[in-house]
């Protein structure tokens, strides 16, 4: 889980929203890092050769467990959160965190989960 942290905070430099949104990500991808099955869920969502890409990126932001927490947030934000821009903060930096890698990258994530 350890090098699955580590992609949560090098995506956070693509964090490209409105400052108020930057916590909210930031405790969604701290939720996803610390659940060790959604993790096993994500690795196995992820074409080696193509990494995360668009349709990937928008499959994990729909699972359920993580739109329970981006429906928590909106929800405790009395409507100041926008679920669609929270989904796109997290889709961008899927999408920049995990480029099209080598097998190494996804072994190290499953050597994490054992």
């Amino acid at each position: 889980m350890y090098y699955f942290y580590e992609l949560v905070k090098t995506g956070m430099k693509y964090f490209q929203g409105k400052p108020i949104y930057k916590k909210e990500v930031k405790s969604i991808l701290d939720s996803i890092a610390d659940n060790k099955n959604v993790i096993q869920d994500i690795s196995k969502m992820i074409d080696t050769k193509r990494g995360i890409d668009n349709n990937t990126a928008e499959d994990i932001v729909n699972m359920g467990y993580i739109k329970t927490q981006i429906t928590k947030l909106v929800d405790s934000t009395n409507g100041e959160l926008d679920e669609t821009e929270l989904k796109n903060q997290l889709k961008t930096i899927l999408i920049k965190s995990w480029p099209p890698m080598s097998n190494m990258a996804i072994e190290k994530v499953k050597k994490d989960l054992k």
